[in-house]
């Protein structure tokens, strides 16, 4: 169960992923973050850390789809009896192609 403060620093969200035993999950939780920025959620399926899952905002705001976000499984702790983890995550962003990147530094 989540505090107050926990739900007013939160959004509600859907994590997608691939558990230990590589079966897709999909799991409605909510995302809080702290004040350094960190992100967390709380999963009933187990996942790896260094592992990817995708992360969709599950409140929609006018005219506007959401589209999952990629994270890493920086660091996992037990929650405690309901066999919950806490999942750190840290957002992945797409790498340059190395062909594009020197491409990028000709001077012409």
């Amino acid at each position: 169960m989540l505090n107050d403060v926990e739900i007013a620093n939160g959004y509600r969200v859907e994590v997608s992923g691939w558990d230990t035993a590589e079966n897709f999950f999909v799991e409605k939780t909510m995302l809080c973050w702290s004040r350094d920025t960190t992100r967390e959620v709380s999963l009933r399926s187990p996942v790896r850390e260094g592992c990817v899952v995708f992360v969709r905002l599950l409140q929609r705001s006018v005219n506007s789809d959401t589209i999952p976000v990629a994270y890493r499984v920086a660091k996992l702790a037990s929650k405690g009896g309901n066999g919950c983890s806490i999942a750190r995550l840290v957002q992945l962003y797409p790498r340059m192609a190395v062909r594009h990147a020197g491409e990028s530094l000709k001077i012409q």
